[in-house]
């Protein structure tokens, strides 16, 4: 993990753990002083910390763009699940600890349901934590899939914001806390800002959404097809980001969805897209007209940042599959600035997109070297990778990361010398 990276994720962590529900924990303990017993105290309190984590999960989960570029939108998706587990938990333990009658007990049982039931869809179908590591599991989801479709999982999620607000109401109908003015205040502002930062990206921010046009489509190979878009006007899109990206117009294919950049030419306002077409929305690609409106929120992304913060170190590149279009775009943008060695792997001679293209650059270009094969690196292969001098970016799924970055660390590679966003949202 990088210096700065590991820095920023450590304040992060720090501040939504403990800073962000400090001054209501402190005003709750002063305003109830003295009326209730400890162990009373201490349930309410355990209870507005968890109210507070899921404010925080729910604006996390809108994808602040500083906030990426601080630590990145895997570990803020990350933060969003930890959190929101968390605050569940805590939820499970008030209840446990306190009893309650009338519309504050309903009102509290019905949030908790909710959050425990949004909660295991959740880990099941929108987080690779589980699949990613049981090939039955992963077999299994894909059949679900077929009928908890991206799109309904995206209005199941939000109901988390429904049990949010049924933990408002059970707060705001308990009298002796309502009383308790300095502590309101600081619920009334949490409350009220996240509600904001929600209704702002939900209701106005997709009016002010990026705006092209598809105007080219062509399939370079078996499940993988190339996009391009004509922006409306010049947009700042940097090397190895991502954007979210949907088509108004079409059915099923209107929510947002995360894709590599390949390419952008900033003269001719053309984004470039390499797409596997292998959910449920990126199936329909190959069907879309040609000018069909197009829609994009972004760009996301850290790679760039991360091959800045190590700027006198040779970089190596590790890709699979599609998972190599945002080293493709970094190796693009930086073959006359660093000495670059890429290495691709597929299990199978078409996923090897744009082979010729990054062959040629390896003879242009002296301070570029590159290699693909079909099938795994070894270990053997890895350690012949191995230097303490450079600087390792690895993109592929979520399995091929894990075990390169394992055998990097097997070989003596440090955490702080590697870095991969993992496409698993």
């Amino acid at each position: 993990m990088l210096k700065s990276h590991k820095y920023w994720l450590g304040l992060f962590w720090l501040v939504a753990i403990f800073v962000l529900p400090l001054p209501l924990v402190m005003t709750l303990a002063q305003g109830l002083d003295g009326t209730i017993n400890q162990f009373a105290l201490f349930g309410s309190q355990i209870g507005i910390i968890a109210y507070v984590w899921m404010l925080f999960a729910i604006v996390v989960a809108e994808k602040p763009k500083w906030l990426d570029r601080l630590i990145g939108l895997p570990e803020m998706y990350f933060a969003h699940g930890i959190l929101g587990l968390g605050a569940i938990l805590l939820a499970i333990w008030h209840k446990i600890l306190l009893q309650a009658v009338g519309l504050v007990k309903i009102t509290g049982l019905l949030s908790v349901v909710i959050f425990i039931a949004v909660a295991c869809y959740s880990i099941f179908f929108m987080s690779a934590w589980l699949t990613g590591r049981s090939l039955i599991l992963r077999r299994f989801k894909a059949r679900l899939e077929k009928i908890f479709r991206y799109e309904t999982s995206l209005w199941i999620h939000r109901l988390n914001v429904v049990a949010t607000l049924l933990v408002f109401a059970h707060v705001v109908l308990i009298d002796f806390i309502r009383a308790i003015g300095p502590f309101m205040f600081w619920f009334y502002l949490y409350s009220a800002f996240t509600a904001i930062t929600y209704l702002y990206m939900h209701g106005l921010k997709p009016h002010f959404s990026k705006k092209g046009m598809l105007i080219s489509r062509q399939k370079l190979a078996d499940g993988v097809t190339e996009l391009t878009v004509k922006m409306k006007r010049r947009w700042r899109f940097r090397p190895g980001d991502y954007v979210f990206m949907a088509f108004p117009d079409i059915k099923g294919m209107d929510d947002m969805h995360p894709f590599s950049i390949l390419h952008y030419d900033r003269r001719e306002h053309l984004l470039t897209f390499a797409i596997r077409n292998w959910g449920d929305f990126t199936a329909k690609i190959d069907a879309v007209p040609i000018k069909s409106r197009i829609k994009i929120d972004g760009s996301y992304g850290r790679l760039f940042e991360a091959v800045n913060e190590k700027k006198a170190k040779d970089l190596i590149f590790i890709g699979s599959g599609v998972g190599s279009v945002p080293l493709i775009s970094l190796t693009t943008a930086l073959l006359n600035k660093r000495k670059i060695t890429f290495i691709r792997i597929a299990s199978q001679r078409q996923d090897l997109i744009y082979e010729d293209f990054l062959q040629q650059l390896a003879v242009d270009y002296p301070n570029f070297t590159y290699r693909s094969q079909i099938g795994r690196l070894s270990q053997e292969q890895v350690e012949h990778l191995a230097k303490t001098d450079a600087f390792y970016l690895v993109g592929g799924s979520s399995q091929m990361m894990k075990g390169t970055m394992g055998m990097l660390l097997k070989v003596g590679i440090k955490r702080q010398q590697m870095y991969g966003e993992k496409f698993s949202f």
